[in-house]
C-alpha cells in the first residue's frame, strides 16, 4: 500500500516536473517559426525559409522564387556590383501578419507571399513600383497598406493596397531627390536607406543617405489620411546626422533608435527632426554601421556593421553603450537583423570568401547579457543576399 502511494506520488511529481519543464521549454521558444533572406540574385531572386529550433538556432532552408529578380549598386571604385551589401538598405523582406514583400531591384518591382502550412505562396504576379532599383519597404497590416522606396535615377516613393487576393497596383512615383542619376545607382551611398511608419500610422518616414562633403543626409515625411499617402514631403536633416540608415521605433515613445553610418547612430524624437537629437551614439572603430533594431525584452537597441563583425547595444533612454559583443567567427561584419523573443538574428551576407550565414544571439540573462549561440549557413545564396525578417 505504502509503495503504491510513493508510485502514485512519484508520478504526479513527474507530471509536475514535465509541465515545469515544457512551460520553460515554451517560455524560451521564439514566438516566430522562421527566418527568411531574400537571394537578391539577378539570374532570378529567392525568398529562403530557414526554420528556428526552441534555442533559436536553425535548420532546413527552403527557396520560392519572387518572380523577379535582384540587383545590386555599383561600387564607386571599380564599377563592380557591390557585395556584400548589395542593396544598401534596411527593410528590403518585410512581413506583418501572414504576409511577405519583398523587393526585386533588377525587375523593379515588389512581390508578395502569404504564410500557409505548406510554406510561402506567391499571390500574382510581382508589381511595378514605379521607380528604378527598389530597395526598401514599410507595410501596415491595420491600414492595408505598403509602400516601396526606389532609389534609381527614377527615385521616389510610390503605395499600394493589398488584401488576401495580393497586391493592388502601386500608385503614384513620389519624387524625391536621392543624389543618384543612374540605375543600378553607385553606392553604397548617396540613396534611401529605410522607410517606416510611425506615428500611428499618421506618417511615412523615408531615410535618405547622406555622402558627407557631397550629398546632404535628410529624412523626407509624408502624411498619411484615411489610409493615403500624401504626395508631397516634408523635409529635415537632423542635427549632427551625417547618414541616416536603419530605423527601429522605441515602444511607449515618439523616438527612434537610426543607425548612421558616419559615426554609430541616433535616438531621434520623430514629433520633431529638426530638434537636437536625444542622443549621438559614438561608436567606436566603426565603419559602417548601417543596421537598427530594438528588444522589447532587454529594453536596448542594437546597431550592426558591414565591415566590423561587431553586435552593439544601447541604451534606449540615453544613447550609452551597454556593451559590445564579438562574435567567434570569420565573418568580414554583419548587416540585416531580426529579433523575435528571447533571439536576435544576424544576418553575414560574407565576402565570396566566407558562407553567407545567420548568427544567433540568445538575449534571455536581459540587458547586457547577450550570448553567441551559433552561426547557421544559409543554403542556396551568396555575398548578394538581403533582408533578414523573423516571421
Amino acid at each position: 500500500m505504502l509503495l503504491s502511494l510513493f508510485l502514485v506520488a512519484l508520478g504526479g511529481l513527474q507530471t509536475t516536473c514535465d509541465a515545469s519543464r515544457r512551460t520553460e521549454r515554451q517560455a524560451r521558444e521564439p514566438p516566430e517559426k522562421a527566418l527568411y533572406v531574400m537571394s537578391n540574385e539577378v539570374s532570378g531572386n529567392n525568398v529562403v525559409a530557414v526554420s528556428i529550433a526552441a534555442n533559436g538556432s536553425l535548420f532546413g532552408g527552403k527557396s520560392v522564387s519572387t518572380g523577379g529578380i535582384g540587383g545590386n549598386y555599383v561600387s564607386p571604385t571599380d564599377g563592380h556590383p557591390l557585395v556584400p551589401d548589395a542593396l544598401s538598405s534596411q527593410d528590403s523582406l518585410i512581413a506583418v501578419g501572414k504576409f511577405l514583400f519583398a523587393t526585386n531591384a533588377g525587375s523593379n518591382t515588389v512581390s508578395m507571399f502569404t504564410k500557409e502550412m505548406t510554406g510561402l505562396e506567391l499571390l500574382g504576379a510581382p508589381k511595378p513600383s514605379l521607380g528604378q532599383f527598389p530597395t526598401t519597404l514599410a507595410a501596415s497590416l491595420e491600414a492595408k497598406l505598403i509602400c516601396v522606396a526606389n532609389t534609381g535615377a527614377q527615385s521616389g516613393i510610390s503605395c499600394a493596397s493589398f488584401s488576401e487576393d495580393g497586391l493592388s497596383d502601386f500608385d503614384m512615383l513620389r519624387p524625391l531627390d536621392v543624389g543618384e542619376t543612374q540605375t543600378p545607382p553607385v553606392g553604397p551611398v548617396p540613396g534611401i536607406s529605410d522607410v517606416y511608419f510611425a506615428g500611428d500610422m499618421s506618417y511615412l518616414f523615408v531615410n535618405v543617405k547622406g555622402n558627407p562633403g557631397i550629398f546632404t543626409t535628410y529624412a523626407a515625411v509624408f502624411k498619411v489620411e484615411n489610409g493615403s499617402v500624401a504626395t508631397t514631403a516634408t523635409i529635415a536633416t537632423p542635427p549632427g546626422s551625417a547618414v541616416l540608415f536603419g530605423t527601429s521605433l522605441i515602444d511607449g515613445t515618439s523616438n527612434a533608435l537610426v543607425a548612421d553610418a558616419g559615426f554609430g547612430a541616433l535616438i531621434l524624437d520623430l514629433a520633431d527632426l529638426s530638434a537636437e537629437p536625444v542622443a549621438l551614439v559614438n561608436i567606436t572603430g566603426q565603419q559602417a554601421s548601417c543596421w537598427a533594431a530594438t528588444s522589447g525584452l532587454t529594453k536596448t537597441g542594437f546597431v550592426t556593421d558591414a565591415a566590423v563583425n561587431r553586435l552593439v547595444e544601447i541604451d534606449l533612454s540615453n544613447g550609452d553603450i551597454v556593451q559590445e559583443y564579438y562574435p567567434p567567427t570569420p565573418f568580414p561584419g554583419m548587416t540585416d537583423m531580426a529579433i523575435g523573443g528571447e533571439f536576435l538574428w544576424t544576418l553575414s551576407a560574407g565576402n565570396g570568401t566566407t558562407p553567407p550565414s545567420i548568427n544567433t544571439f540568445d538575449l534571455g540573462a536581459g540587458r547586457g547579457q547577450a550570448k553567441f549561440v551559433t552561426a547557421f549557413a544559409i543554403p542556396g545564396v551568396t555575398a548578394n543576399v538581403q533582408g533578414l525578417v523573423a516571421a
